[in-house]
């Protein structure tokens, strides 16, 4: 009567801790993190970058880059302008000298002067007619220099991108890791109580049931270790978009894989013609080009339109003591200047080699960039499917192992491997995901994919001659109708 009323106990005990661990499942099914109070922010990608674009710090000092650029050049052009300057000075007079014009002066002397005080103004109006090519050559530094601002704004809004993207797949990854985890703990969870109730009936080893219970402890504590990284990986991404570090958020997840259809030759060349970064070295080179031919105009004569007003009396602005005006031409030459001028040409035009080498090794890492990036997508996109058929591969195996040990042919380490195994092959499944997404994105970065204005146009625009505003415009892309490139896409979904 004991050993019966025992065992009913037993089994009640066993059926409310399999009720609390249902009731568990269900609030983790809502809530995937203790403590989340506030319902959690929903976002999608396009969002996250919108934000990122508005509070990134890089993308502040590089627009604060541009508009140090345009001032350059607005002052270049203005150079070549009029320029009216002013000089004036007041002045007490004294001394011997004085004293004996003061005792003429003052014995009724006539024509000599006898005041303290004298003012004069001298204006000047300077108009350049010739430099030697200096300031033809600096405006045109100048907008070259303003063209590399605007590609290398519009390349750090690429980057921010990416970044952002990188980030978002890795908060999915982190919350799918969560998921599998989450299902490890409850089917061992299961598995334990089914070897409970077998210990209990004398069916079960009690090293199975302690076996089982090392491994849900295991596993729970990778659960914990999951979501930690699952709210680090949140963290960044607020960090990236501007958002408190510690706001939740509910991430839109779409479709597990979508092939990306383009040949490496293909993204190669849009690449070449596209990326804002070797557009901008481009520009740099020709602005080192402009350089040295400020740098040679130091060879060469300049010649400008002079006028001069001076006036000079005894009160400011009067011309009581003198006043006369000149103009006409001024020629400047330096033939011999100690080889300053040689020394600032060779300068130059190091500078030059070097920015033609670095323009062409930014056409090479292009290249790099490419083909890393198209490996790490067909390398991922190849084991997507070979992951997924692991998983239900490795899930089946479980169920079948499992069977086989409830009809006592198996072992219970034959069922703790087969749940290794399952969790394994899910966790190889939601990394396949990442990388191929994390390829894809880095991709389009390394195409040059454009946010805000298409590198191509804008080349295209300046090369027409336009300036470097109406190039902006004329590359400006619409963001409601913006596609994924100019390039041939036959993109579809597959379910691997």
């Amino acid at each position: 009567m004991n050993i019966l009323s025992k065992s009913a106990n037993e089994k009640k005990e066993i059926a409310r801790k399999k009720l609390l661990c249902q009731w568990t499942a269900l609030f983790l099914a809502f809530a995937l993190l203790p403590g989340v109070v506030e319902p959690a922010r929903k976002i999608s990608l396009a969002e996250c970058v919108e934000l990122a674009i508005e509070n990134n710090r890089d993308i502040e000092q590089s627009e604060s880059d541009r508009d140090t650029a345009f001032n350059n050049y607005r002052a270049a052009r203005r150079a070549m302008g009029p320029k009216l300057s002013w000089q004036a000075n007041a002045k007490r007079i004294g001394g011997k000298d004085y004293d004996t014009h003061k005792e003429a002066h003052d014995a009724g002397q006539p024509g000599v002067p006898a005041y303290k005080n004298e003012y004069a103004n001298a204006l000047q109006l300077t108009f350049p007619l010739y430099t030697g090519g200096e300031q033809e050559n600096r405006i045109g530094a100048a907008r070259y220099g303003l063209n590399a601002a605007d590609l290398m704004l519009e390349d750090s809004k690429q980057t921010v991108k990416y970044k952002v993207a990188a980030a978002y797949y890795q908060l999915l990854q982190r919350k799918a890791m969560v998921g599998v985890e989450q299902e490890a703990v409850n089917t061992l969870g299961k598995h334990l109580d089914f070897l409970t109730v077998g210990y209990e009936e004398g069916t079960v080893a009690k090293s199975d049931v302690l076996a089982s219970k090392v491994q849900l402890t295991d596993k729970e504590q990778a659960l914990e270790t999951a979501k930690g990284n699952y709210l680090n990986a949140m963290a960044d991404l607020n960090n990236l978009v501007g958002l408190p570090v510690t706001e939740e958020l509910d991430v839109e997840d779409g479709v597990d894989y979508q092939h990306y259809d383009i040949s490496q030759s293909d993204a190669l060349s849009y690449a070449l013609a596209n990326r804002p970064d070797g557009i901008a070295a481009d520009y740099a080179a020709a602005r080192a080009e402009k350089s040295m031919a400020v740098a040679k105009s130091g060879y060469r004569p300049s010649l400008s339109l002079v006028a001069d007003k001076n006036l000079s009396g005894e009160e400011a602005f009067k011309e009581n003591h003198s006043s006369s005006w000149d103009a006409g031409l001024s020629l400047t030459w330096t033939p011999f200047d100690n080889g300053v001028t040689s020394a600032n040409v060779s300068a130059a035009k190091s500078e030059w080699e070097k920015a033609k080498s670095v323009a062409e090794q930014t056409r090479e890492k292009i290249a790099l960039d490419i083909q890393k990036a198209y490996t790490d997508l067909i390398t991922a996109e190849r084991n997507i499917p070979r992951t997924r058929q692991s998983v239900d591969m490795a899930r089946e195996e479980y169920m079948l192992v499992q069977l086989r040990y409830t009809e006592g042919i198996d072992t219970n380490l034959a069922v703790t491997d087969a749940q290794e195994k399952l969790t394994g092959a899910q966790t190889n499944y939601v990394n396949a995901l990442y990388n191929y997404r994390l390829a894809k994105a880095a991709l389009d970065k390394a195409m040059g994919l454009p946010v805000d204005i298409s590198a191509a146009r804008y080349l295209a625009a300046t090369e027409y001659g336009k300036s470097p505003q109406r190039a902006l415009e004329a590359a400006a892309i619409d963001t409601a109708t913006q596609s994924s490139g100019n390039f041939p896409t036959n993109s579809k979904e597959g379910t691997p």
